[in-house]
């Protein structure tokens, strides 16, 4: 059984870097190259936020006794094999890993523009995740 007090604290630290990034999703391209501490922010904040919810799903999956994750991306792969995801939910998932990885391990060559689309137009996949938490496992 999941233990909800560690997936609530976890959805309250999530929702604090979502609220953090939303600060800046009406700056300009131009206005986000220029500023590098809202770079830093919003690169932060995601990376903060990726983290939360790998640390959610790991925690449904073990707890659920589902699985044993090996890899930070391989518990949305067991979520969706016990059909709590969807096949687009869990590359989605999968590939916010991925970007974890880039802002965790390399730093120095991050593509801001794809940094400022994600601002603009990915948090919503976030957004679904605590969704599908709260709705599932809550």
């Amino acid at each position: 059984m999941v233990n909800i007090e560690v997936i609530k604290q976890r959805l309250n630290q999530l929702s604090t870097s979502i609220n953090k990034i939303e600060r800046f999703k009406e700056i300009s391209l131009e206005e986000f190259l220029k500023d590098d501490i809202i770079q830093d922010v919003v690169e932060y904040n995601l990376f903060i936020a990726i983290n939360m919810m790998i640390d959610i799903a790991t925690h449904i999956v073990v707890d659920n006794n589902m699985g044993s994750p090996e890899t930070l991306g391989e518990a949305f792969n067991i979520l969706n094999k016990e059909k709590h995801l969807n096949d687009e939910e869990t590359k989605v998932y999968r590939n916010m890993v991925g970007l974890r990885n880039i802002l965790s391990h390399e730093y120095i060559n991050i593509d801001k523009k794809i940094i400022y689309s994600i601002l603009k137009n990915n948090l919503i996949d976030i957004k679904k995740f605590v969704i599908f938490v709260n709705d599932n496992f809550i």
